[in-house]
């Protein structure tokens, strides 16, 4: 049976964009456990070009950085958070719809 791990990291990092999923992580304490943030660590990855080709969602990694700071737990905390991402997602939808 082949490996998924490169199907389910890029479906993983993606599924960082919804903050409704952002919230649930949070609110289960998965930024409070050093294996979950090893993970975060690891996908910095699609960062590269290389891999940064595959993602439909980009802004994915732009959230990927937030929550790598050492401040997460603080930035999560913050129920505006949830709404900006929201709208970011939104307006970056709507871009490029019109392209």
């Amino acid at each position: 049976m082949p490996d998924k791990t490169f199907e389910k990291e890029l479906e993983f990092v993606q599924l960082l964009c919804n903050p409704d999923y952002l919230k649930w992580l949070y609110e289960q304490g998965y930024f409070e456990d050093q294996s979950f943030i090893n993970l975060l660590n690891h996908l910095v990855y699609w960062k590269q070009d290389n891999y940064k080709r595959y993602l439909t969602y980009p802004y994915c990694l732009e959230i990927l950085g937030i929550l790598l700071k050492d401040d997460v737990v603080q930035i999560l905390e913050d129920e505006s958070f949830y709404a900006k991402i929201a709208q970011d997602q939104l307006l970056s939808w709507k871009s490029r719809k019109n392209e």
